[in-house]
């Protein structure tokens, strides 16, 4: 006869079965769906490849400088030229650098005229030493 513990047992068993199969069966159609995933990520990636050459052979200047030349006569346009797209006065100026409070030079290390003041967490400050023992 079966006792009461037995049919506990018996349910758990059952029970941890039925998860461990959902676990499987939920980590494979992950795995499948991943799959699926990358293949459509390398798809993206092929045609991106395609298209930037594309985009090349088609703004190739020696390829617009014969089209303009070979309808010419249909469209009012000229040759591209470095000045159509702009001049170096167009450039802005770049922006000044910030310049730091100490700014050190090689010279000046060399020379040991720049101290470093700086306290770190095991370093006490040499200066504060210094003045603390007179």
């Amino acid at each position: 006869m079966l006792r009461p513990v037995d049919l506990v047992m018996i349910g758990l068993l059952l029970g941890g079965a039925a998860f461990t199969f959902k676990v499987k069966q939920d980590s494979e159609a992950a795995i499948d769906r991943v799959s699926e995933l990358e293949q459509a990520i390398k798809a993206e990636e092929d045609a991106i490849d395609v298209l930037q050459a594309d985009w090349s052979l088609l703004t190739d200047p020696k390829r617009i400088t014969r089209l303009v030349e070979q309808y010419s006569d249909q469209l009012p346009i000229s040759a591209p030229s470095p000045e159509s797209i702009g001049t170096v006065a167009d450039i802005p100026p770049r922006p000044a650098v910030p310049q730091s409070p100490r700014t050190t030079t090689i010279a000046d290390l060399i020379e040991g005229q720049i101290v470093d003041t700086a306290v770190t967490g095991s370093v006490e400050d040499a200066a504060r030493d210094e003045g603390a023992a007179q």
